[in-house]
């Protein structure tokens, strides 16, 4: 897990320390370096988190809290790429870095780009919340980089939030029920130009990654 946490967390009023404890994980854990979790873990994490914060809502607050001043190198790295294709693909590359998920890229005829998250050696079901993070993430990302209000075309969830219209809202596009978790985008949006693109930061950070995933 990235110490990253620590500042979602203050955004969302909470204390990690609570979310931690009644996870049963240990309260230091998002001060140590390069802490990593286990898939179960991790979903442990996510469902304290439902209960502590106490707000069906907070996916997108937490989604909306991510900035680039909030600092992880995967998603600053993303953040450098000419467009959300290309954040995509290297987000792809490095997810597992950031949790333990990997992400399914799929780009169909008329360029639109869908991408589907793929939690890692999954022996219960992921929470809703984390699975509405993971795909508002993906909007806020695209908000981002371009500056503009980008929305989706079509949100996939396993079991649909509530409220579903705030959620809807967010998205910009209906939000149905189906086995796997996706969201697609137009291919212009997925092809409007990051204004935060950065082709040389891009090649200091990739070194690092590589080095990070090799590790892990």
């Amino acid at each position: 897990m990235e110490v990253v946490w620590r500042a979602l967390l203050k955004d969302l009023g909470v204390k990690p320390a609570d979310v931690l404890r009644h996870a049963g994980l240990p309260e230091n854990l998002l001060s140590r370096p390069q802490a990593e979790l286990s898939t179960l873990d991790y979903f442990n994490f996510w469902r304290s988190l439902e209960k502590v914060v106490g707000d069906p809502l907070f996916p997108l607050r937490l989604a909306q809290a991510v900035t680039p001043e909030v600092f992880s190198p995967p998603i600053f790295a993303a953040l450098c790429s000419p467009n959300l294709q290309l954040a995509a693909q290297r987000l792809s590359h490095y997810k597992r870095l950031v949790a333990p998920v990997a992400l399914d890229i799929a780009i169909d005829m008329r360029g639109a780009l869908t991408l589907s998250p793929r939690w890692l050696d999954i022996q219960v079901g992921p929470p809703l919340s984390v699975i509405a993070t993971e795909l508002a993430f993906f909007v806020r990302l695209a908000q981002l980089g371009t500056r503009e209000i980008v929305h989706a075309t079509r949100v996939i969830m396993p079991s649909l939030p509530d409220p579903l219209p705030a959620y809807e809202q967010f998205f910009g596009a209906p939000v149905v029920k189906g086995k796997s978790p996706s969201i697609t985008f137009s291919a212009a949006n997925a092809a409007l130009p990051f204004l935060t693109a950065n082709d040389s930061i891009w090649h200091v950070f990739e070194p690092d990654l590589r080095r990070r995933l090799a590790e892990l």
